[in-house]
């Protein structure tokens, strides 16, 4: 009886040990794979994949106890990657990189605490820099510069939490500075200078 009783708590330890680690596989209701990975204590863990309801992958993300937690890649309907971040317990961190359906780089920059910080970049789909400026609590902060995708400066303006304060520089769409002038809660106030083909002031409006 005693030997009966220890082999049928064995039994039931080995299945509630296989229980506890489980490979998962939900599904769409049009019977397509939906998301496949680890569950541990009712909890995702380790590398989970997902899908689209029409069966291409949309993302491989990491999990630690059920949170993201480490190098997270998401993909267009056309399996194209399209963004690559990492993740800190549940937080993003670090550098993420986006990117358009061509390849080519879309923005990139760093996340702390889930917000954007510092210099970030971001690109037209041809290469041509489309951006550039620095951010602070996940907000613009500073000088931020704009360019066509033809590579020209379009404008250059100054940032405080996020609104245009300050000076600020416009272009022509071929390049050549127009105006200048000041910014305030993003609106143009005082005297703005506008410019001739050659550069020289032609005109001051008063804002």
């Amino acid at each position: 009886m005693k030997q009966l009783f220890c082999i049928i708590f064995i039994c039931k330890l080995s299945a509630s040990f296989a229980q506890s680690n489980d490979t998962v596989t939900e599904h769409y209701a049009n019977g397509k794979i939906k998301s496949k990975g680890i569950v541990t204590n009712n909890a995702r863990e380790g590398e989970w994949v997902f899908y689209y309801p029409h069966g291409t992958l949309s993302a491989r993300e990491q999990y630690q106890n059920d949170v993201l937690n480490g190098t997270a890649l998401y993909y267009d309907t056309l399996n194209h990657l399209v963004g690559k971040e990492q993740w800190k317990q549940g937080i993003e961190q670090d550098s993420a990189w986006y990117y358009y359906s061509n390849g080519q780089l879309k923005r990139a920059g760093l996340y702390y605490y889930g917000m954007y910080k510092g210099i970030w970049h971001s690109y037209h789909e041809n290469g041509k820099l489309k951006s550039v400026g620095n951010y602070v609590n996940g907000m613009p902060n500073g000088e931020w510069k704009f360019y066509s995708s033809q590579g020209l400066p379009e404008e250059i303006y100054t940032y405080v939490n996020g609104l245009r304060e300050g000076p600020a520089t416009v272009y022509t769409k071929k390049g050549v500075l127009e105006a200048t002038g000041i910014m305030e809660k993003d609106l143009p106030v005082g005297a703005w200078k506008y410019y001739d083909k050659k550069g020289k002031v032609k005109k001051v409006v008063q804002y």
